[in-house]
Parts: C-alpha cells; sequence; structure tokens
C-alpha cells in the first residue's frame, strides 16, 4: 500500500510539473527550433499542367519524372538537345563544331514572361536561392544558374554536377547584393548545362527550386581566440 502512495505521488508530481510547461509554453521550443528556416517554394515541379512551361526555344525538353526526386512525388527531367539535331548543315550566324568552336547554350528560363512564370519577384527576405540538380551522365557535367533583375543586371554562379548524384546548388544572395542587383526587383533566373564535345543530348532532373533562410538574422561571429 505504502508503495501504491508513492508511485501516485511520483505520477502526481510529474502530471504537475508537466501542467506547468505546457502553461509556459516551454512545449513549444522544439516546434519552434524546426521552423526556425524560412522557405518559399519557387517549383517543385508537382504539377504537370503549370511548373513545366519554361522557356527554352525548344531546344531543351522539360517533363515531369517520378525518378530522382528530392522533394515531394516529382521533378523535372531535363533533356537538353544537340546543335545538330536543329541545325544539321552550316547555318550563317550558327557557329558549328567544324567551323569552329561551338556556343550551342541551350537554356531554360523561368522569368516573367515565360509561360511558367516566376512567383517570387522580393528576394531580399532570403539567404539563398536552392535547388537540386541530378545528373544522369556517367561523366560530370558543368551547369550555370544565372539570375537577373529589372535592371538588367546579372549574376551567375556555375559548378560541377556529379555523375549519377544529387548536386545541392546554392546562390547566396549576398553575392547577388555584391553584383549590384536589386533583390526587390529579381525577373528571371535561366539554368543551362554546358554542352561542350556532349555526342548525346545531356539529361539532368531538377527539383526543390525554393528560396531558404533569413536574411535578418545576422550570421553569428566568431569569438577570438582567447590568449
Amino acid at each position: 500500500m505504502r508503495l501504491f502512495m508513492q508511485i501516485l505521488l511520483v505520477l502526481f508530481i510529474l502530471a504537475a510539473v508537466y501542467a506547468i510547461v505546457v502553461g509556459l509554453g516551454l512545449t513549444r521550443v522544439f516546434k519552434r527550433h524546426k521552423s526556425t528556416t524560412k522557405t518559399v517554394m519557387i517549383n517543385d515541379f508537382e504539377y504537370s499542367r503549370d511548373d513545366f512551361d519554361w522557356t527554352t526555344g525548344g531546344y531543351v525538353k522539360i517533363e515531369p519524372s517520378t525518378e530522382n526526386q528530392t522533394h515531394g512525388k516529382k521533378c523535372a527531367k531535363a533533356t537538353f538537345l544537340l546543335q545538330k539535331q536543329f541545325f544539321p548543315e552550316p547555318t550563317p550566324g550558327v557557329p558549328s563544331s567544324t567551323s569552329g568552336p561551338t556556343t550551342w547554350r541551350p537554356e531554360m528560363i523561368l522569368d516573367v514572361n515565360s509561360v511558367t512564370r516566376l512567383p517570387v519577384y522580393e528576394w531580399q527576405e532570403y539567404s539563398a536561392l536552392k535547388m537540386d540538380v541530378f545528373n544522369d551522365q556517367a561523366q560530370p557535367v558543368t551547369y550555370h544558374l544565372q539570375v537577373a533583375d529589372s535592371r538588367a543586371f546579372v549574376y551567375e554562379t556555375s559548378g560541377p554536377l556529379t555523375p549519377k548524384k544529387v548536386t545541392n546548388i546554392s546562390m547566396p544572395t549576398d553575392d547577388l547584393v555584391k553584383s549590384r542587383l536589386d533583390l526587390v526587383n529579381i525577373r528571371s533566373l535561366k539554368f543551362w548545362v554546358d554542352m561542350t564535345g556532349a555526342t548525346e543530348p545531356v539529361v539532368v532532373y531538377l527539383d526543390n527550386l525554393h528560396l531558404e533562410g533569413d536574411a535578418t538574422v545576422p550570421t553569428p561571429k566568431k569569438e577570438a581566440p582567447k590568449k
């Protein structure tokens, strides 16, 4: 009987402590911690009728895929087509591999004029533009990601895409500011891959194109080492 009463007392104390914690709102600490990263989705390619009409000039085939997605159930399979598929014969003003270095650059463009429009123009509250890209080739491919504002100021970044793996691309908005872009009036972004030397169309999978982070939160400063 005494042991039973002791157990009841312990349970009563635990219940009282829990009630106090809930009353003070302390149980929301972990939830707040998980949601501190602010994000806004630009395109996650979940909607076949709305998310795939980027401007390509017909030189990039963009289609829904359920392979290699990183967010949701779908992603975009982007096939960058070869110059010879459109210009089999030398064409004035279109460099070819036989007449000199090629400048063939099929692009995917998301802006205010594309059918699938850039949905977020004001980027000043976010710290980075991010996207996931899966390289379906057996060799590395170089990607290019370019952002422009309403005044045609441009910032571009590039890097390698590891074969058969997802590359998490991140473009800090601080870099855009350093290039004098107006984060309140972003108007377009372009994505393409280096086609130099390609003998077959280059296939990559795109997903989870979003803005992330809180630009209003200062980066913690590292403390100077104590002497």
